[in-house]
């Protein structure tokens, strides 16, 4: 039966390129280092190196078993560092699921502040209508989208995110003071707008009910990047969430009942290992979104410099933990 401890020993003889080197580096006296490696491969059946006065090689079945020996190697210290991860509750990687626009401008930018304290993350982009059901399926430790998730979830409100119309700097509206749009001016607009699986399509279309309206849909795409290229090219008024690109200028609108925002809820299974260690990222991530665009009031304003650059402090919002 292969012994984990010996394979390292092999591994190390292969990169030291001599058994004295490599029972230096060991710790360990080379006369024993030795009758290990041979008593190795009188087990295995065959040798996997060739001595001679210039020191070590690999014979032709050592090239061959050296990265599997690797491999195996490998897969045992994962699986050691999972299982201290899984006693711990603390998850080594924590893989979230997300819409495109939460990845870019949201968990990106909170993984760069954050330092290499806690837990390196990987994303996978879903649109918001799959984002929860990636989660059931086991597919992420933890969700972000829009919208309320299952009820079988343990659940954060992240942010309320502000709802931008996105005009050109040659709009008319583009030098607004204070930066806003009343939902009946966009009505005579040609917009630009996301799916009908993103929540901010949702709360447009139901803002222009809510007033009896309705709208120009002059383009639709699932890329929030490619609504906002399109109104930087004046094609129309991009209606989406995201942070501002290509030199727009942002403007809130104004709905029925005061600016649309649209709410981002983080999602796990409350029976995970590190349910507590997911909770307190979250925790954090709601803190950044806060110190990010600020903890917003509803008397407000919203303004933009000349590189379209938002200091959000002007959204009606709650924040909730």
């Amino acid at each position: 039966m292969l012994e984990l401890r010996v394979l390292r020993h092999v591994l190390a003889i292969a990169a030291a390129g001599s058994v004295n080197a490599a029972a230096t580096a060991l710790g360990m006296a080379q006369p024993a280092l030795s009758r290990q490696l041979a008593a190795f491969e009188r087990e295995v059946g065959f040798r996997l190196f060739d001595r001679g006065p210039g020191g070590i090689r690999l014979t032709a079945a050592g090239t061959r078993f050296l990265p599997m020996a690797r491999e195996l190697v490998a897969r045992a210290d994962a699986v050691e560092t999972a299982a201290r991860s899984f006693a711990d509750g603390v998850p080594e990687l924590l893989h979230v699921v997300a819409p495109a626009t939460t990845v870019s401008d949201v968990i990106a930018p909170f993984v760069a502040a954050a330092g290499p304290a806690g837990p390196m993350v990987t994303a996978s982009e879903e649109l918001p209508a799959a984002v929860f059901t990636a989660l059931a399926r086991g597919e992420a430790d933890l969700a972000i989208s829009s919208g309320p998730p299952p009820a079988e979830f343990a659940t954060r409100l992240l942010f309320r995110f502000p709802v931008w119309a996105y005009v050109p700097s040659s709009h008319r509206w583009a030098r607004r003071r204070p930066a806003s749009v009343a939902i009946a001016e966009l009505a005579g607009e040609p917009l630009i707008v996301l799916g009908i699986e993103h929540g901010t399509r949702r709360l447009l279309e139901q803002a222009m009910e809510h007033e009896g309206l309705a709208y120009h849909r002059a383009f639709e795409t699932d890329a929030p990047q490619i609504a906002q290229a399109l109104a930087a090219s004046a094609r129309g008024v991009a209606v989406v969430s995201d942070d501002p690109r290509y030199g727009l200028r942002p403007l809130v609108i104004v709905g029925p009942v005061g600016p649309l925002r649209i709410s981002l809820h983080a999602a796990w299974d409350p029976a995970h290992y590190a349910a507590a260690s997911i909770d307190r990222w979250v925790a954090a991530l709601a803190a950044y979104s806060v110190s990010r665009y600020g903890d917003l009031t509803d008397d407000q304003a919203v303004d933009a410099d000349a590189d379209g650059a938002t200091a959000m402090t002007s959204i009606s919002t709650t924040i909730s933990s």
